[in-house]
């Protein structure tokens, strides 16, 4: 049979097609598990992480603490005051000095009114005295006097009005405290406010506690930097709800500071209540998992066990763990330091500060391994 073109054209097609498939098919020999053997042997690595009793457990040899920068830190015991922590905003005075400024205005008003009252009297009266002395002034002129009198009087009751309802304006939502700074001709404190080298606080307390909890002096501090507590001093109670949070709220001044109008700000309050014993967990040793805070606690020199911390109370440089005192030792509280029967964390306990994120990895890609293979 004699080659044509078409005949060497298809030859080579089928060529091509045939060299793709085996490129296909060697690429994808994992997938398709061609190398059975070799594929087991690929994957077959002693895992360093387990759970015993529970509990997820990482180990990891020497050499591999130091190399992965692993650090530890013993937890000193540590005393907590119960405290709460309450919020609140800096308050806008604008209104304040807009209706202190309207208050001044009507007291000086009034002032210039009774000075006026005082002589339009004076000549109504004289007036009175001429014409009953054998009608020294006419009628008309005593008229006149008279309506002088009458519309001083009429001016300075306006005055005096409007001075109280700007008086009742102040106390009904400033408190008789901040009011007081208001209507005083020269207030210190208020000048402070007025230059922004104080601020008025606006704190919201439960309202399950006493006004007593309102204590004259405590430390607050912005939201967002905690670190940069502030000492407030006690006002009095504040009139107004607040709309943000439910609750009693308190007017406290902040001397000396930068805080800005609007900016949310938190109190610590200690409570009347024993002092907790305890150990305070570091910020770097706290790592977050499935919505919950956990801590990698030592229990020997290459294991490593996962436990969850509270994040309830909140301090500068960690999160304070409470030890329970009438605990014993069956495993509320370690008999001993780093004690695997331990499920609180307790004085002298090693937890991880530096590599904690990367036993979390190592712990669930053991899980993901096991969830593999069944």
């Amino acid at each position: 049979m004699k080659l044509t073109a078409n005949h060497i054209i298809i030859a080579l097609m089928a060529v091509v097609i045939a060299v793709l498939s085996w490129t296909l098919i060697y690429v994808s020999r994992d997938e398709l598990q061609l190398h059975d053997e070799e594929y087991e042997e690929e994957i077959e690595t002693e895992t360093t992480a387990t759970v015993e009793q529970g509990r997820a457990i990482v180990r990891v040899d020497l050499q591999s603490q130091k190399a992965s920068g692993i650090r530890l830190q013993s937890l000193p015991s540590s005393e907590y005051e119960s405290a709460l922590q309450v919020y609140g905003s800096v308050v806008n005075i604008e209104g304040l000095l807009e209706t202190r400024g309207r208050y001044l205005g009507a007291s000086a008003e009034r002032r210039a009114l009774e000075s006026a009252l005082a002589a339009a009297q004076a000549d109504y009266r004289r007036a009175e005295v001429l014409y009953q002395d054998d009608r020294n002034i006419s009628e008309q002129a005593l008229r006149e006097a008279e309506s002088r009198f009458r519309v001083a009087q009429a001016r300075l009751g306006a005055a005096r009005s409007m001075q109280s309802v700007l008086r009742d304006s102040l106390l009904t939502g400033w408190g008789p405290v901040v009011s007081e700074w208001a209507m005083a001709t020269e207030s210190a404190t208020l000048r402070e406010l007025s230059s922004r080298s104080a601020a008025l606080v606006q704190l919201v307390f439960p309202y399950d506690l006493p006004i007593s909890a309102a204590v004259p002096r405590l430390m607050l501090a912005p939201v967002t930097a905690r670190e940069n507590a502030v000492q407030a001093q006690f006002v009095s109670a504040a009139p107004r709800v607040s709309a943000a949070l439910p609750g009693n709220t308190y007017f406290y001044l902040v001397s000396g500071t930068a805080l800005r109008v609007g900016a949310h700000v938190v109190a610590r309050v200690a409570m009347d209540e024993a002092v907790v014993d305890g150990v305070v967990v570091p910020n770097e040793a706290v790592v977050w998992h499935a919505g919950k805070s956990w801590v990698y606690r030592k229990h020997d020199a290459e294991t490593f066990g996962r436990y969850e911390i509270s994040t309830a109370n909140e301090l500068g440089e960690g999160w304070f763990q409470a030890v329970p005192a009438d605990a014993g030792p069956d495993g509320a509280i370690a008999v001993e330091a780093g004690s695997p029967n331990s499920n609180f964390l307790s004085p002298g306990d090693e937890v991880v500060t530096s590599g904690a994120q990367l036993l979390l990895s190592e712990e669930l890609k053991f899980q993901i391994r096991n969830e593999n293979e069944d």
